[in-house]
């Protein structure tokens, strides 16, 4: 029959997808559903109808899926922070191992790979070591509301960051207030607060926070940071940065340094990291060190590393401690600066980072090409123009860690076809009560 928006059909729910979303056939046709989970039956009106899938919210759930739980948070729903909080977590973690196995099959053509059982969270709450809040004409501050760039709730409570985090938030909030400091406004380009950034160093207990405006005259500035670092003995840094841009990115022009230092520190298993306010740094720590686990298991000892990616050193240097020498290739110069600094700062002097592009790296060896390649690519993948420089080198073994399994299983199928076999597959979950999963993968040259 043919499907309109607006029409509502009566719908199983089969699995959920890598948008986020419950996944459903009618007559073969695929349907994606807000606020789905796997096992619901339900009836749902449709949204969008486009010509191999269609998009729908539901209406009633006729019969729940067991796999329900009623969610923690009371934004959840609107706020955009979470999408799955209605799935309990051993469901999730269920739901993101079916969503890796199916992009390797479908998008890569991996029928007979075996990934291993997903690595997930003990506590899957309060994870979280930075937030980005958006402030919001009439005091408002929160994150922004699903799928809106002009909207945001006002939190009172948030489970992904620490409770220190969140009083801040309220404390802020209550200055503005009370101080009567205007609130941004996306459509109009009008008002002075724009975004609130917490960063914490959850091992070293360290605490950096920003406020950012939209110009450069913020007579309550000093007073904000007096303000909380009276509050909070463990405050390491307060920054006042400015972002005159008209679009939504967070980015630094001229910080003022109103309190401390504008750094922290934090530590991943035997490594210490200096991180500025906006240095990327993964933002799951304790998972981050189980990743670095799986990364170390999986590179094993090697005589000449390259980390493609490389950032500000966080796979470099972790595996520098098992390898003769190593090379970290980035293309953003701050965050080579800042892996040279992590180098010193661990005193690992057989590391280099070079500011360059990725695909440029095979003349660094000074033997041949290096043994083991490692690439932490962005969500879009390295794509094949990296995979095929990748294969002109002919590293022994290469460990691929991917936040994306959309674009993991292409780029596999372009090493597989430069002679690589995938040995090893560990999906981790670093973002609970989202569909986002972290994998890495091992391949090598050897024979099967």
């Amino acid at each position: 029959m043919a499907l309109r928006p607006s029409d509502e059909v009566e719908l199983r729910i089969d699995r959920m997808s890598y948008s986020g979303r419950g996944v459903a056939r009618l007559d073969g046709f695929v349907v994606f559903v807000d606020d789905a989970a796997p096992g619901d039956r339900l009836r749902a009106r449709l949204r969008t109808v486009k010509k191999s899938y269609a998009e729908a919210e539901p209406v009633l759930i006729a019969e729940a899926s067991r796999e329900r739980t009623p969610p923690r948070c009371p934004h959840f729903g609107l706020c955009g922070g979470c999408l799955w909080q209605h799935l309990d977590y051993p469901a999730q973690l269920r739901a993101k191992q079916a969503i890796v196995e199916e992009s390797l099959r479908h998008l890569g053509g991996f029928d007979a790979v075996t990934v291993r059982p997903i690595i997930g969270m003990d506590e899957p709450w309060y994870y979280r070591n930075k937030m980005e809040f958006t402030f919001h004409p009439g005091g408002v501050l929160g994150l922004h509301r699903r799928g809106r760039w002009d909207q945001v709730v006002d939190l009172s409570t948030c489970f992904l960051q620490s409770p220190r985090t969140a009083q801040i938030l309220t404390e802020v909030r209550a200055f503005a207030r009370a101080h009567g400091i205007s609130c941004y406004d996306p459509r109009t380009h009008q008002g002075l607060l724009r975004q609130l950034v917490i960063r914490e160093g959850r091992a070293m207990g360290e605490l950096l926070i920003a406020v950012v405006t939209s110009s450069g005259q913020f007579p309550q500035a000093r007073a904000l940071a007096e303000h909380l670092a009276a509050r909070h003995p463990d405050l390491t840094g307060f920054l006042w940065a400015v972002n005159t841009a008209k679009g939504a990115t967070v980015e630094l022009h001229g910080a003022h340094v109103l309190h401390g230092r504008p750094y922290i520190f934090e530590r991943l298993r035997d490594l210490t990291f200096k991180i500025g306010l906006f240095t990327f740094f993964q933002t799951n720590t304790g998972q981050a060190e189980r990743m670095i686990d799986v990364v170390r298991e999986m590179a094993g000892p090697a005589e000449e590393v390259v980390d493609l990616y490389s950032g500000v050193g966080t796979f470099a240097l972790a595996l520098a401690r098992q390898a003769r020498r190593v090379h970290g290739i980035e293309v953003v110069p701050a965050s080579v600066e800042a892996a040279r600094e992590n180098a010193a700062l661990n005193q690992i002097h057989h590391a280099e980072f070079h500011a360059a592009d990725v695909r440029g790296f095979a003349h660094l060896s000074a033997s041949g090409g290096p043994d083991l390649v490692v690439l932490d690519p962005p969500r879009a993948g390295a794509g094949p123009r990296v995979m095929a420089a990748i294969g002109r080198a002919r590293p022994r073994r290469v460990v691929y860690i991917s936040c994306n399994p959309t674009t993991l299983a292409p780029d596999l199928r372009h090493l597989v076809a430069e002679g690589y076999r995938i040995r090893m597959i560990q999906p981790l979950d670093l973002f609970p009560h989202t569909y986002h999963v972290e994998c890495v993968v091992l391949l090598d040259r050897g024979a099967a």
